[in-house]
């Protein structure tokens, strides 16, 4: 599975996260076996486990898929913007029960200069 890397904008912060479709095919997609919804714990850098429900389209052609549950939480707890950037890396725990770990990367301003902070 290829990490997703999206730099997000106002519906995804305001609303929902919106997955790119290429990548959801390619990744997720055979895991709904038929449903509309797949409940996906995900952790992210703190070693916290997030729990995102994907879902896509009941009906027509498109599936538009979207992270709903669980995302506009994890956007107020990271206190995130439009701009920012999300990657999904595929990172097995078992321990954990995740497969994936989601990382935030904000741009900072420091001593003048423009860096990448993750958080």
């Amino acid at each position: 599975m290829a990490n997703l890397s999206k730099t997000l904008s106002e519906t995804d912060v305001e609303v929902r996260f919106s997955v790119p479709s290429r990548w959801f095919r390619e990744n997720l997609y055979s895991r709904f076996g038929g449903n509309f919804v797949l409940d996906l714990p995900v952790k992210d850098r703190s070693g916290e486990v997030q729990s995102f429900r994907f879902s896509v389209r009941t009906k027509g052609k498109h599936l538009k898929p979207v992270i709903s549950r669980g995302w506009r939480k994890f956007v107020h707890a990271k206190g995130l913007k439009p701009g920012n950037k999300i990657v999904f890396v595929r990172e097995n725990d078992p321990e954990m029960g995740t497969e994936y770990t989601v990382e935030v990367v904000k741009e900072i301003k420091l001593f003048g200069k423009d860096i990448q902070g993750r958080v």
